[in-house]
């Protein structure tokens, strides 16, 4: 890099602007769904269950062949 690139910095300003207030009962109501959200995934049931004294090799050549 040139001395110009390494000497330039980018300064990012975001501004957000909301139509209707937020209050404290909103807020609640966020962090209440929130706390019911988080304990209905489990990463059991994104990636399927555990299966352990596999050959990887082996299990790749037979998933791609499926």
């Amino acid at each position: 890099m040139d001395n110009k690139m390494q000497n330039y910095r980018l300064h990012l300003i975001i501004t957000i602007e909301t139509k209707s207030p937020v209050t404290k009962e909103k807020i609640q109501q966020a962090i209440e769904q929130l706390s019911k959200e988080t304990g209905k995934k489990s990463l059991r049931k994104h990636f399927g269950k555990l299966k352990r004294n596999l050959d990887g090799l082996e299990y790749q050549k037979q998933v791609r062949n499926e």
